[in-house]
């Protein structure tokens, strides 16, 4: 895969591609972004591009040096991550005595660190004065979500390079090219923006009853009236995981309710369950904007009440009569 082929970071790419081609490498980077954006991949293709036999500035993913670094095992280019909770001096030392070393098969040598907030106080320092005075031909590629995390110092050594979150379409696109049902890949995608949590999701089987529960619920409610209330008692008798995921269900819920939304403005563009446009379309003559904007607003509130400790069956069941109108709450 070349930076033309990497298309979640565009950005990123080009600049990268262009430090490259124009030898204008910084020493060090801080990736710095959510979870699941490809920090990680890309720190590793710039690595690639910088030993690739067969493309000059960029990776061919075929050659010798590519499928080393793929697999972890090119000897000059050194990865860490965190040894348990945090990334320790021992593992800042040893880097800096394998940088120190003459690199073996080119002029540069690249380490990539993960969760570099991570490190203790001592590894913090300890890295700070490697940034400070770089080995020639050394390249450090810094990786995490929480740059505030960081020493201001080690930020102004860095060349900072954010990334961005990935669009839901982006990613749903992906899972559905490797053969995940469209509906769920586009609403795993719309509760996480992580490929690797998305595809988890979408493919067990818990997802996908819970996602028809909450298709079922959400007719039972206008169609079936206090009958809504017998389905959630069903719900926690048939489904063990339903307490465990109970604010997964509620996203579900926020999604389908926001969805209905969509439809009554016409942005059926927009839509999460999309390949429940038919539905969406009926519900959205018996419900009121007001309704649907009311309803949103309960299930958030729900979710707040379920992780500060609230009976997850009767969090949900007053949420069922609220949404019926059928009684008030202080």
């Amino acid at each position: 895969m070349t930076w033309s082929e990497i298309t979640e970071q565009p950005r990123v790419t080009k600049l990268l591609a262009a430090s490259l081609k124009n030898d204008r490498l910084a020493h060090a980077y801080l990736f710095t972004g959510p979870r699941g954006t490809g920090k990680k991949r890309i720190a590793l293709h710039l690595a690639k591009a910088l030993f690739c036999r067969e493309y000059p500035c960029d990776a061919c993913g075929r050659c010798v040096n590519c499928q080393r670094i793929a697999a972890g095992n090119h000897p000059d280019v050194y990865v860490i991550a965190p040894d348990g909770a945090s990334i320790k001096i021992d593992q800042i030392r040893t880097l800096q005595k394998e940088m120190a070393m003459r690199s073996m098969e080119s002029v540069h040598k690249v380490y990539v660190i993960e969760h570099v907030d991570k490190m203790t106080v001592q590894a913090a320092n300890s890295l700070l004065k490697f940034l400070e005075e770089p080995p020639k031909g050394v390249v450090a590629v810094l990786l995490t979500e929480n740059s505030h995390a960081l020493l201001p110092t080690i930020l102004s050594r860095c060349q900072i390079i954010p990334f961005s979150p990935l669009p839901a379409e982006v990613l749903a696109a992906r899972l559905t090219d490797e053969g995940i049902p469209a509906g769920l890949a586009h609403l795993a995608c719309q509760i996480t923006t992580h490929l690797d949590e998305a595809r988890e999701m979408s493919q067990s089987d818990w997802f996908a009853q819970l996602r028809n529960e909450v298709i079922q619920l959400v007719q039972d409610l206008k169609q079936r009236g206090s009958y809504a209330l017998y389905s959630i008692q069903e719900l926690f008798n048939k489904n063990e995981r339903l307490k465990e995921e109970l604010p997964l269900f509620l996203d579900m819920l926020i999604l389908w309710l926001r969805d209905v939304l969509h439809v009554q403005a016409g942005r059926r563009a927009q839509l999460t369950y999309r390949d429940q446009q038919d539905l969406l379309e009926r519900q959205a003559y018996v419900w009121t904007q007001a309704e649907l904007i009311q309803g949103i607003g309960l299930a958030m509130d729900t979710r707040n009440r379920i992780e500060r400790n609230a009976n997850p069956q009767l969090a949900l069941e007053r949420l069922v009569l609220r949404l019926q109108g059928g009684y008030t709450f202080v």
